[in-house]
């Protein structure tokens, strides 16, 4: 008998699941809101924006652990993520908590989706 198993499949590890939504509508433009927990299992993180002012997301620390809290007038560390129906998605080493900051207002929609697959 022979057992195949697929990369990411249930049957590779424990805690193996479909995409996490998480549903935001105040992302602002005064400071970072945090949008996603850390997550050792994360294979990849979709941002989309379907609000129309633009959204910058970051991780929260650097590659050297520092702790990074970008702002409007020092987006170093962020990512773009366009309004209108933009999306970005991250893999591989995106394991850290992420936190957004919008470019303009106060009830900025952004959807994230978290994946161990």
């Amino acid at each position: 008998m022979t057992i195949f198993t697929n990369p990411g499949s249930p049957g590779t590890v424990a805690s193996a699941s479909g995409g996490k939504v998480y549903a935001f509508n105040t992302v602002t433009n005064a400071n970072n809101i945090s949008v996603a927990p850390a997550n050792p299992q994360r294979n990849s993180i979709t941002f989309h924006n379907p609000g129309t002012n633009d959204i910058f997301v970051s991780p929260t620390t650097t590659a050297t652990g520092t702790t990074l809290t970008p702002t409007l007038a020092a987006l170093g560390g962020s990512f773009r993520v366009f309004g209108n129906g933009g999306s970005l998605t991250i893999t591989g080493e995106c394991q850290t908590a992420w936190q957004a900051i919008a470019s303009a207002g106060t009830t900025n929609a952004l959807t994230v989706m978290d994946s161990n697959i």
